[in-house]
């Protein structure tokens, strides 16, 4: 695939200096990955056997997977245009054939082993996938042509994920988005603008029903905020400092509002005709908030413990995490069981954690050295 040159804009400071100084990552990043994987584990947790009656509103309330999943849109959305702007910067172009490769490398192995686990599960026990279910998960399209099994139902985020990376990198070097901010925006308000829309439409049901699976559900625009908070960042470092540090507490307190009033409004139904179209999107915007500002000053108060090792740790097994921990949440009876300690709770989170550390340094780890060469 060609690369594309465009001119560097030197006198603002770049996005690379925010980097760690000790670990070659950006501040509270890995952090805010552990929140996110544990807002999944904790709504999962509800749906395992065992699991006491009692306990379900507070779960419910304390812990929201779909908040969990959104927070990992805008993560990704941000650190992916960051590693294009990183790489436009230092070398002057965006390789988009190594771009793919990396991403390859990131996203396939794991995937393609627990794809794999879930084939041998289908051969060895009772656990069935259909033609469309395996369809869906073999082509990163589960969120359009959907699954008949909760055991692969959350390969609907990596699908969404996929599809946009299909597109934005493209566009982001061929438009010269890294040098013009204002027409990165104009493509980022593509997702912005539509997703509520399609979200209203389909609330009401006023849309085909494969549409409505491809997009009413959609995340994109959670996705294009974080990518969006990149590119601001970068071009406007100064300013975006100089305003995070007058007032970070300030600053914290607007994030969580913005993620809070739709998050309580939504629990108790109330102005859905607020929080069905701008919900997710005030969500995405408060969290783009308190991700610039951990990345500005992690040691202010709360950011601290997201730079502590231990959520750093957890933040490095999130995608392992993820892709793992609902084979651990399904029923006993989907694979013919009546009953296994590895399938309730609390006790699946221990497979749940050993199975991901086994993934990240037996698969994820070993090919980190080889996406270092896709990186010139």
């Amino acid at each position: 695939m060609a690369t594309a040159k465009f001119p560097i804009k030197t006198p603002t400071p770049s996005i690379k200096d925010s980097l760690s100084r000790d670990t070659g990552r950006l501040p509270t990043l890995d952090g805010w990955r552990a929140i996110s994987i544990l807002f999944v584990l904790g709504a999962h947790c509800t749906i395992t056997e065992g699991f006491p009656a009692r306990f379900t509103n507070a779960f419910n309330w304390i812990f929201d997977g779909s908040l969990g999943v959104r927070f990992f849109f805008v993560i990704s959305g941000f650190l992916i245009t960051w590693l294009l702007l990183v790489e436009e910067q230092r070398s002057g172009r965006v390789d988009l054939r190594h771009f793919y490769i990396r991403r390859a490398l990131r996203i396939l192995p794991v995937y393609t082993a627990f794809l794999a686990v879930l084939l041998g599960l289908q051969i060895f026990t009772a656990f069935h996938l259909d033609a469309r279910s395996w369809i869906g998960s073999l082509t990163f399209s589960t969120n359009i042509v959907g699954t008949s099994s909760w055991t692969n139902g959350h390969l609907w985020s990596l699908a969404q994920e996929e599809q946009f990376y299909l597109v934005w990198p493209g566009l982001f070097v061929l438009s010269g988005a890294s040098a013009r901010p204002r027409t990165a925006a104009c493509l980022l308000s593509i997702p912005i603008l539509a997703c509520p829309l399609i979200r209203v439409l389909g609330y009401l049901r006023i849309m085909p029903p494969l549409f409505y699976h491809c997009m009413g559900t959609s995340s994109f625009d959670s996705i294009a905020f974080g990518c969006a908070a990149a590119v601001l960042f970068n071009h406007k470092r100064a300013e975006a400092e100089r305003c995070i540090s007058s007032a970070p507490r300030q600053m914290v307190f607007a994030g969580t509002c913005l993620i809070l009033f739709p998050y309580i409004l939504t629990k108790i139904f109330l102005a859905g005709i607020l929080t069905v179209p701008l919900g997710e999107s005030l969500q995405a915007v408060g969290f783009c908030v308190l991700l610039l500002v951990g990345i500005v000053k992690p040691n202010f108060v709360f950011f601290r413990v997201l730079c502590r090792r231990w959520m750093c740790e957890i933040g490095l097994l999130s995608y392992s995490i993820y892709i793992w921990q609902q084979i651990f949440c399904s029923k006993p009876g989907a694979f013919g069981l009546e009953h296994a300690w590895w399938l309730a709770f609390p006790s699946w989170l221990v497979p749940v954690f050993l199975t991901a550390f086994l993934s990240y340094y037996a698969l994820e780890q070993p090919l980190f050295r080889l996406r270092k060469h896709f990186r010139d």
